[in-house]
């Protein structure tokens, strides 16, 4: 699943996933996307999320998450990234942090090396 208010973004990570073999859900809403996951979280093997969003903020999406599936992968992507937010979501054990715009490699990467 890919969660960012950015409609564009949102396509353009969706559809990075596809073309990486994945087949990708995308949500513009936190809300919602939290709505569609806990209907059926065994659906999803993992969320790309943009951490700055309206509603409910990434970092607490995927702590929502976290609380129906256990565990549940998470890479968190933003374009606008500050010197300690990577490492307080890392430290936190909430996922991968990349910058955007981010490339299908880059992409791979971190959903390869996201924590197990």
């Amino acid at each position: 699943m890919v969660v960012d208010n950015d409609e564009l973004a949102c396509a353009a990570t969706t559809g990075a996933l596809e073309s990486l073999g994945f087949v990708a859900d995308g949500e513009t809403g936190s809300l919602k996307a939290l709505k569609v996951f806990s209907e059926d979280p065994d659906k999803f093997d993992l969320a790309v999320i943009e951490p700055i969003m309206p509603e409910l903020m990434g970092v607490e999406l995927a702590v929502r998450f976290r609380r129906i599936r256990p565990g549940f992968p998470v890479v968190f992507y933003a374009g606008y990234v500050d010197e300690h937010s990577p490492e307080a979501v890392e430290a936190a054990g909430l996922g991968r942090f990349i910058p955007k715009p981010l490339t299908s490699k880059e992409l791979a990467v971190a959903i390869r090396d996201r924590p197990r």
